[in-house]
């Protein structure tokens, strides 16, 4: 088999922007507990925890693929975009499995399945929270689908 030919231009970059010696800090390990501790108070019965982990100036996003994609900026476009999200769902049930840190990000790691309000049909898969924290404050928060085009194939969008 002849050899492939040599790109004429790099097709591949790789930029570590990671400390090496890791991202485990005192801080990661606080924003960890932080998020951690919300989500187990909106489990007890506090529909706030979260909101009040928010900074005025949070910035939140849905992939514009979905059906409630969308870039927010402040609280109330995060809660805006919440309230679409959990519009497009009759029931949604979310099992964390982990919550991962490093640096100023908090990942929490779950098992997404909804039934999607206009069709009935159910979304199944691993969704992922990305959030960056600064002084105790989210400044980002990323819901992440492992499938979007699923999502919106059950909301009747494909």
């Amino acid at each position: 088999m002849p050899d492939a030919p040599a790109p004429t231009a790099p097709y591949f970059e790789l930029v570590l922007n990671v400390p090496r010696e890791g991202g485990l800090t005192d801080t990661a390990r606080r924003n960890r507990e932080i998020l951690a501790e919300a989500y187990r108070a909106t489990l007890a019965g506090n529909p706030n925890a979260l909101t009040e982990l928010l900074d005025p100036e949070v910035k939140f996003y849905e992939a514009a693929g979905l059906p409630y994609g969308v870039e927010a900026t402040g609280i109330d476009g995060a809660l805006r975009g919440v309230a679409a999200m959990f519009g497009a769902w009759s029931h949604l049930r979310c099992e964390f499995q982990e919550y991962l840190a490093g640096g100023d990000l908090v990942i929490a790691y779950m098992w997404m399945t909804g039934t999607a309000r206009v069709t009935g049909q159910i979304y199944e898969g691993p969704n992922a929270e990305l959030w960056r924290f600064r002084n105790g404050k989210v400044i980002e928060w990323r819901p992440i689908y492992w499938d979007t085009y699923r999502v919106r194939q059950v909301c009747g969008l494909a």
